[in-house]
């Protein structure tokens, strides 16, 4: 299974910060068990979120780099993200580094934040495949070529 969970950049400059969509439909898998009498977005999606967001806007800058999850140094919920949503997800990056960065991330529904997080990445320099391709990422070149 494959975990996508932004749909579209709307905004980004490469390697600093950006700004993604993602909504969420009813028929989501994740809204099966989580929980089947009060469906929400689970907080640990909401985190890789943040973390996807961050690592396209690194990988804008840097295309050769893949960044992966290394930890969660901070993270706070204050309302669900239910089905039906359309989450704004903001991320800065803080550090960027040879080996880590650091990204802050804020999710907001309807203008309201619903989460906040600060994570950090592990760099693998050198690993992308030169031929593979992000589509959110592509989109988002084709926008500013417009």
């Amino acid at each position: 299974m494959r975990w996508l969970m932004v749909d579209k950049l709307i905004e980004a400059e490469p390697g600093k910060r950006a700004v993604g969509v993602r909504c969420f439909s009813r028929s989501e898998p994740l809204f099966m068990d989580h929980f089947s009498f009060y469906p929400i977005v689970p907080g640990v999606v909401q985190i890789e979120m943040i973390a996807q967001t961050g690592g396209k806007c690194i990988r804008l800058a840097h295309p050769e780099l893949m960044t992966v999850l290394g930890s969660v140094k901070s993270a706070k919920f204050y309302k669900p993200i239910e089905p039906g949503s359309q989450c704004i997800i903001k991320v800065e990056i803080t550090a960027l580094r040879k080996q880590h960065a650091i990204a802050q991330g804020v999710i907001e529904v309807d203008g309201k934040k619903v989460s906040e997080a600060e994570i950090l990445y592990g760099i693998i320099p050198n690993l992308a495949p030169a031929n593979h391709v992000d589509p959110v990422i592509e989109d988002w070149k084709k926008g500013q070529r417009a």
